[in-house]
C-alpha cells in the first residue's frame, strides 16, 4: 500500500514538473522567437512542428493552445516587419536613384552634353594627385562669341557652342595620331572649354593635333541663315613641367591663352616662363597706377588741331602722361593697357575729362571757339554713370557740350554691347560730338554710320604715313574722304609730318589735321606759351604785311 501511494505521488510529481517545464518553455519559446523571427523563416516550420507533437499528448492541450497563440502574434509582428522592410528598401532604391541624377546634374553640362567645371577641376586634383607621366592642359576660349550673341541671339550663341564643343570631340578622336592619348573634355564657362591630354611626352606631341583642332573649328557655321565662322585662342601648360599643382597649371594655361588674345586671336600657345614675368610685371604696374592716381602723378597733355587752309588752331586732343617718380615721363601705350584691363581707366577716365574741362574753361578766355577731344575706353562706356558724371562736370565748369568732343575706336563700337550703344546715344543727344578714331585699321562696319550721329572719323597715321609714296595708300584715304563728304562728316588726318601729306589731304576734302608737323603734345604751360608765340608772329606777319 505505501509503495502504491509512493507510486501515486511521484506520478504526480511527474505531472506537475511537466506542466511546470512546459510553462516555462514557452516563456522561454516566446521569447526566443520574438527576438529571432525577425532574422530568420527557418522558426515558422519548428513552431508548426512542435504544435503538432504536443497536440498527440491530450495532457498539453492547454500548452497547444499557449504556444499557437504566441506562434500567431509573432507571424502577425513577422509580417509587419517584412512590409516596413520592403517599403524601406523601396525608398533606399528611390533615393539611390535621385541620388544619381543629382550627381549627374551637378557634373554635366546641359547644353553640351560634356562635363562641366566643378567635375574638370574634380579630375584635374585627381590627375594631379596621380603623378603619374605628362599631362597637358589646354584652354580653349570661343573668340568674339558674345557679337553672335549680341546680333543673331543667345539661342543661336548655344546652339553653336553646342557644335563647337561635337567638332572638338570629333577633332580628338578622328586627329592624326588617333587612340594614342587618353584625353578628356569639359565645358568651363560661357565660352570656354577644358581639355586633358593624359601620356604625352612633350608639346611637339599634341602641337599638329591642336593645329587641326583651330582649322575644324574655323569652318563655317550655317545657322538661322548665316554663315557664321568662330575663331578659338588655345593655351596649354604640361605637367609636371609646367606646376605639380592644378591651380599652378590652370593658371599658367590662362597666360598662355590670353597671350593668344593678345597677338589677334584663333591660336595656340604653349606657357613660358617669359608669360608669368610679364604678369608679375603688370601686377606691379598695377600697382604703381593704383598709388599714381592717388598722388596726382598724371598730366594731360595737349596737341592742337589745325585747319589747313588758314593753318589757325581749332582746338586740340588730350593725352595723358604719367610723371613717374623714378622713370620719369611714361608714355601711354606702357600703361594705358593696364590701366584699361584692371578698370583703373575708368578713374583715370573721369580725372582727365574733370581736368580737360577745368583747362579748356581758361583757354576760352582768349577764343570761346577752341574744342577738346579726349579718347574714350570701352570699361567707360560700360559705367553706368558715365553720362550723368559728364553732365555734372560740364555743368560745374560752365561748358557747352559741344565743345567736348569724345574719339571712340572702331574696335570699341564693334565689341559694345546694348548698355555700351545706349550710352552712346544718351552721349549724342547730351550734345557731345563723336568721332571715330583710327578709321580703317579696325572692324569697320559701315552699319555703325547710320545707327548713330557720328561728327566725324580721323583717318589713321597708318594711311597717312605712305600716302606721298604708295599709290594704295592714295586710294584708300580718297575713298574714305569721299565717303566722308557724302555722309556729311568732318575729316581730320593725324600724323602728320610733312607739308605735302597736309597739301595731299586738303586736296581730298580733308582740312583738319595734326601732328609733329605743327606742334608736339605739350603740357598746358607750355601750351599757352606755343599759342603766345602763335599770336606775336600773327601780328607781326599784319604789319608787316604791305598794304594795298
Amino acid at each position: 500500500m505505501d509503495k502504491f501511494n509512493t507510486g501515486k505521488y511521484s506520478g504526480q510529481r511527474r505531472k506537475i514538473m511537466l506542466a511546470l517545464m512546459a510553462v516555462a518553455g514557452s516563456f522561454m519559446l516566446f521569447f526566443a522567437v520574438y527576438f529571432l523571427a525577425y532574422s530568420s523563416d527557418s522558426i515558422w516550420l519548428l513552431l508548426l512542428d512542435l504544435r503538432h507533437t504536443i497536440m498527440l499528448t491530450p495532457s498539453s492541450v492547454i500548452m497547444a493552445i499557449v504556444v499557437s497563440t504566441i506562434s500567431v502574434i509573432c507571424i502577425y509582428k513577422a509580417s509587419n516587419y517584412r512590409q516596413s522592410l520592403r517599403k524601406a528598401n523601396l525608398e533606399l532604391s528611390r533615393l539611390q536613384g535621385r541620388l544619381v541624377e543629382l550627381d549627374l546634374s551637378v557634373y554635366l553640362d546641359n547644353c553640351t552634353g560634356l562635363a562641366n567645371r566643378f567635375k574638370f577641376l574634380e579630375v584635374l586634383d585627381a590627375r594631379m594627385a596621380q603623378g603619374k607621366g605628362n599631362t597637358a592642359l589646354c584652354i580653349l576660349d570661343l573668340d568674339d562669341l558674345k557679337n553672335i550673341n549680341d546680333t543673331l541671339g543667345h539661342n543661336v550663341g548655344d546652339q553653336v557652342i553646342a557644335i563647337i564643343a561635337q567638332r572638338i570631340k570629333l577633332s580628338l578622336e578622328y586627329s592624326l595620331q588617333p587612340r594614342l592619348y587618353k584625353t578628356d573634355i569639359f565645358r568651363i564657362g560661357g565660352d570656354e572649354f577644358a581639355i586633358l591630354i593624359m601620356g604625352i611626352s612633350d608639346a611637339d606631341d599634341i602641337a599638329p593635333i591642336l593645329n587641326q583642332l583651330l582649322k575644324n573649328i574655323r569652318r563655317k557655321i550655317e545657322l538661322s541663315g548665316e554663315r557664321i565662322s568662330v575663331g578659338v585662342s588655345i593655351g596649354v601648360s604640361i605637367s609636371p613641367e609646367h606646376g605639380m599643382c592644378s591651380d599652378s597649371l590652370l593658371k599658367k594655361a590662362d597666360m598662355a591663352m590670353y597671350k593668344v588674345k593678345e597677338s589677334g586671336k584663333h591660336g595656340v600657345a604653349f606657357f613660358k616662363p617669359e608669360y608669368m614675368r610679364e604678369l608679375e610685371y603688370r601686377v606691379h604696374l598695377e600697382q604703381e597706377i593704383n598709388q599714381a592716381i592717388i598722388n596726382g602723378e598724371f598730366e594731360v597733355y595737349y596737341q592742337p588741331v589745325i585747319d589747313i587752309s588758314t593753318e589757325k588752331e581749332l582746338g586740340f586732343e588730350a593725352l595723358i602722361r604719367w610723371n613717374h617718380p623714378v622713370r620719369g615721363l611714361v608714355p601711354p601705350d606702357d600703361f594705358i593697357p593696364v590701366a584699361e584691363q584692371t578698370g583703373l581707366i575708368v578713374p583715370i577716365g573721369q580725372w582727365i575729362i574733370k581736368q580737360v574741362c577745368s583747362d579748356l574753361s581758361l583757354l576760352q578766355i582768349n577764343n570761346p571757339e577752341y574744342f577738346i577731344a579726349i579718347n574714350i575706353a570701352p570699361q567707360q562706356l560700360a559705367d553706368h554713370a558715365f553720362v550723368q558724371n559728364v553732365r555734372s562736370i560740364l555743368a560745374c565748369y560752365s561748358l557747352s557740350p559741344t565743345q567736348i568732343h569724345f574719339e571712340i575706336t572702331e574696335t570699341t563700337l564693334m565689341n559694345a554691347d546694348g548698355d555700351n550703344l545706349r550710352v552712346l546715344r544718351e552721349l549724342n543727344n547730351l550734345g557731345i560730338k563723336l568721332w571715330i578714331d583710327d578709321f580703317g585699321t579696325g572692324y569697320s562696319s559701315f552699319s555703325y554710320l547710320h545707327k548713330f550721329q557720328f561728327y566725324g572719323i580721323k583717318l589713321d597715321r597708318s594711311f597717312i604715313e605712305g600716302v606721298l609714296e604708295s599709290e594704295r595708300s592714295q586710294k584708300i584715304v580718297r575713298g574714305i574722304c569721299a565717303m566722308g563728304e557724302a555722309l556729311k562728316l568732318e575729316l581730320l588726318g593725324e600724323g602728320i609730318e610733312d607739308p605735302a601729306q597736309a597739301e595731299f589731304l586738303l586736296k581730298q576734302g580733308c582740312s583738319k589735321v595734326q601732328g609733329y608737323w605743327y606742334a608736339k603734345p605739350m603740357s598746358l604751360p607750355t601750351l599757352n606759351m606755343w599759342l603766345a608765340s602763335r599770336k606775336e608772329n600773327t601780328l607781326v606777319e599784319t604789319k608787316e604785311r604791305p598794304s594795298a
